[in-house]
């Protein structure tokens, strides 16, 4: 039984190890060099180079020398390199520099912060910036083809030169631009251009930097932020434009003493928030939201907002099987086997049901009885139609139908039954209102008075 290494010194047991090493076969001892190769060079890798911009990046394109540059000329605690941008918490005396955004910038809230008071510098060629620029109606063209001048004999590393006497350029003569952009507006005023030679292929001079004041703040757009990455700060007049936009950017104004921070953003940074708008309020409420959905329509939504939202969905799913499935549904019975009611059917019974129902205005059974008693009080005379109420009065008095009482009680019911027909035919509705104890007093009267005639009848005939 061989013996166990434990405790024996270390030089042992790396030996015993070694020895056991090449004892292995020949491919697995070369498959166990290859992957130990392997996950050194995994663990020993360099990372990824940074994006270009980086505000945090030493690499040619990054832009941590700007970085450096502002805190040298400002002061570090002046300086905030932000990765997300809250409107809310921006003041007038801020200012913003935004190289090559990845996303659309809020163009009206930047707007609201320039008019308080706040300066806006946007460095971009080929990112999210046309929101802004359109906004204030600048438009992006094409440099010249054809520069005057430029570096290395490329056209892409024109050399611009001051367009004004903007504070910007003021101690500038030449920077180099890296691919640039061209900026064009009708009443900006151009603080950097590149000249065209009008004996080339060129479209006229190019501003690719224009400024203007937009209420008491101002905006600086340049069309190539490329200026300021590392590699081409080592350029006198590119280090100076720099600089001269970082003061720009916070310097004091006619309206009064400027002292806020420098905000420096790049690339894909987070933005929420709406300027001037307390939290909580409505507008802030909404801008919050709408930036929500920006970002889960840009980068998908996070697994949290998934897991809750098909959790809630899976609850309000299970919740509507349970109403549906435990409700109780009365029998339905079909239309061929159902009673007709009496309000549909024809002849009396259909009308007596009609005039009956709650809906139906009492004043129609009234002309109903009226209707009624006219037609009895004629047959009975042996009239051949209906006479006016007076007439038939004075006909039932000289028949001698009714006694002076029951003459009095019909004169009166069919004064009152002429009063509600003369209203309904004037106004075409009802002024007052007949009750259900109304229309059954009439009734009763009807039938007294048909009691009557026929007691007078019997009593004529007796006496005949």
């Amino acid at each position: 039984m061989e013996a166990s290494n434990q405790g024996r010194p270390v030089k042992y047991r790396a030996a015993t190890a070694v020895l056991s090493f090449l004892r292995l076969p020949w491919l697995l001892r070369r498959t166990s060099v290859m992957v130990t190769l392997v996950l050194l060079w995994a663990l020993l890798a360099r990372p990824a180079r940074a994006a270009p911009f980086d505000l945090t990046s030493d690499d040619w394109e990054g832009c941590a020398e700007f970085v450096h540059l502002a805190r040298a000329e400002l002061g570090a605690e002046r300086v905030v390199v932000a990765t997300h941008l809250d409107l809310h918490e921006l003041s007038p005396d801020d200012g913003l520099v935004i190289l090559f955004p990845a996303q659309a910038l809020p163009a009206d809230d930047l707007s609201k912060f320039m008019r308080a008071g706040g300066r806006v510098v946007l460095l971009d060629d080929f990112g999210r910036g046309d929101a802004l620029l359109k906004h204030f109606g600048i438009e992006r063209i094409a440099s010249p083809a054809s520069p005057v001048e430029k570096l290395r004999h490329n056209p892409q590393f024109a050399i611009a030169e001051p367009a004004s006497t903007h504070p910007v350029v003021t101690d500038i003569t030449r920077v180099v631009t890296n691919h640039p952009t061209g900026l064009a507006h009708p009443s900006l005023s151009p603080v950097l251009a590149i000249r065209a030679d009008r004996a080339g292929q060129g479209n006229g001079d190019v501003a690719i930097a224009v400024a203007g004041l937009v209420g008491q703040g101002r905006l600086l757009a340049v069309g190539d932020p490329s200026i300021v990455m590392n590699s081409m700060l080592r350029y006198a007049g590119n280090k100076s434009f720099a600089r001269g936009v970082i003061h720009y950017a916070v310097d004091q104004d006619t309206w009064g003493k400027r002292g806020g921070k420098l905000f420096v953003l790049s690339g894909a940074f987070d933005q929420k928030g709406a300027f001037g708008a307390e939290e909580g309020t409505f507008k802030a409420i909404v801008t919050t939201l709408g930036e929500a959905l920006e970002t889960a329509r840009r980068d998908g939504a996070s697994n949290a907002v998934a897991y809750a939202s098909a959790i809630a969905l899976g609850l309000v799913l299970a919740a509507w099987v349970v109403l549906r499935a435990g409700r109780l549904h009365k029998p339905v019975v079909p239309r061929f086997v159902r009673p007709t009611p009496a309000a549909l059917q024809g002849g009396v019974a259909g009308h007596a049901a009609v005039i009956a129902a709650p809906q139906t205005k009492r004043v129609l059974a009234v002309l109903e009885l009226r209707s009624a008693l006219e037609e009895h009080l004629t047959t009975r005379l042996g009239l051949t139609q209906i006479p006016r109420s007076e007439e038939l009065i004075a006909h039932v008095r000289r028949a001698q139908l009714l006694d002076v009482e029951g003459l009095h009680m019909l004169q009166k019911l069919l004064l009152r039954m002429s009063k509600l027909e003369t209203t309904m035919e004037n106004s075409g509705r009802l002024l007052q209102r007949v009750h259900d104890s109304e229309v059954v007093s009439i009734a009763k009267t009807i039938e007294q008075l048909a009691r009557r005639i026929e007691r007078a009848t019997d009593r004529a005939e007796e006496s005949a």
